[in-house]
């Protein structure tokens, strides 16, 4: 189907209408229950079940139980393609990226006619923060096997390169390759197209993507997540904060519970805000040290709620092996926290560096500049952030106006680093 198809054209729903359907067809059901799982036949089965629990839990557990299964087969199959095979998607998580590279390399020198294999070369590439050859392996796969899993990641790759159009256009064709077999990756991809759209600042179409996904999986909690950041940046208090706990109680992400923190703030609800952080604080220490260490989400909150030392040195132990675009982002929010600006600028402009259109960069930009002295840089992003989205934070957006108002001449004076949020 081609990706300019008819039938890819969704008609836009309002959001309360959207968040009234969502919210009826959980009613029933106060929490997802699972059928009851047929015995696994063998390891590689016991592994895909385990793997597919973590990817709803998010428990640790359920992953390193994935790692055991796949290893029990190997040590009684040490040659077995698809386990070693299957292992690629377990280091993820791990944030191996270099062995993922290595594992992919081996297993196409055995199988070079596995397009799957150019999918796992492009992730590690991409992690690692080597575009040209991310997209290269991406592009081979798409050729060689058109689907969900090879659109998805082009459409990743023309949005981290600023073409939001072609995103939203493979994302919209990987969702429609995913029915019917596959309500969730269908709902996954539409949740996704969402977030590009409020990029385009197109919310009615972002919102009929969410519609079109909570159809067809009602407790999809990506879905919830971003209509609950829809309806935040509206000041529609009371549907974000459900959503946003619905998504949080399906999947436990860490930016659910961190945009809880900041609904419950904005709304002047401190108690809501008391309970959020005790919400994140609660999953902070269930992580297990290793990722605790490494987390970009807690660090960006830590960072933006009193803890910069503790941000920053997550971030900058995470740029040592994952030197993305949101990495380098990352590190320069914390440096920038952590009263450190004129650091800040250069790991700014390598997050900007491959022309990637968002309002959250533009606004990390604008605010070191600032800080850093560069009045006319500041100016740039911050109008750039304000251009591309008016509403792009429930916080920062009225933040992004209060320093473009502090942005005029005032030769007898410097612009300072914002202070830490709460």
């Amino acid at each position: 189907m081609r990706a300019d198809s008819p039938a890819l054209r969704l008609r836009p729903l309002p959001l309360l209408a959207g968040a009234a359907l969502l919210l009826a067809a959980g009613a029933a059901r106060a929490q997802r229950v699972d059928p009851p799982a047929p015995a696994p036949p063998g390891p590689l089965a016991e592994a895909a079940r385990l793997y597919a629990r973590y990817r709803r839990t998010l428990a640790h557990d359920d992953l390193l139980a994935a790692d055991a299964a796949v290893q029990a087969g190997l040590d009684a199959s040490p040659g077995d393609y698809e386990l070693r095979k299957f292992r690629l998607r377990l280091l993820l998580p791990h944030h191996d990226f270099e062995g993922l590279l290595r594992e992919a390399q081996a297993l196409q020198r055995e199988r070079p006619d596995d397009p799957e294999l150019d999918g796992s070369l492009g992730d590690a590439n991409f992690d690692l923060g080597r575009y040209p050859e991310a997209f290269a392996a991406w592009e081979r796969f798409s050729a060689r096997q058109p689907c969900t899993a090879s659109f998805s990641r082009i459409a990743l790759a023309r949005e981290i390169s600023g073409d939001l159009k072609g995103a939203l256009q493979f994302m919209d064709l990987a969702g429609a390759s995913a029915l019917p077999a596959d309500p969730e990756a269908f709902a996954w991809c539409r949740s996704r197209s969402a977030r590009i759209l409020l990029k385009l600042n197109r919310y009615d179409d972002a919102e009929g993507r969410l519609v079109e996904a909570l159809r067809r999986v009602p407790d999809h909690a990506p879905s919830l997540a971003v209509a609950a950041e829809i309806a935040a940046r509206k000041g529609l208090w009371e549907p974000a904060t459900r959503l946003a706990e619905r998504s949080f109680a399906l999947e436990p992400e860490a930016g659910v519970a961190a945009a809880l923190v900041d609904y419950r703030h904005a709304m002047g609800d401190a108690a809501g805000e008391a309970r959020a952080r005790r919400a994140v604080a609660d999953l902070d220490a269930k992580l297990p040290e290793d990722h605790r260490l490494v987390h970009r989400p807690l660090a960006l909150y830590f960072a933006d709620h009193g803890e910069a030392a503790r941000g920053l040195a997550m971030t900058e132990r995470e740029l040592a092996r994952r030197k993305d675009v949101y990495g380098y982002d990352a590190y320069a929010w914390a440096l920038y926290r952590a009263g450190r600006a004129a650091e800040a600028v250069a790991p700014m402009n390598q997050a900007l560096a491959r022309g990637t259109v968002d309002p959250l960069l533009e606004f990390h930009a604008g605010e070191i500049a600032r800080a850093a002295g560069d009045a006319p840089g500041a100016r740039r992003h911050l109008e750039r952030a304000l251009k591309i989205d008016p509403r792009f934070h429930v916080l920062y957006a009225g933040e992004a106006r209060s320093a473009l108002a502090s942005l005029e001449p005032r030769p007898s004076s410097a612009p300072t680093a914002l202070a830490s949020r709460r």
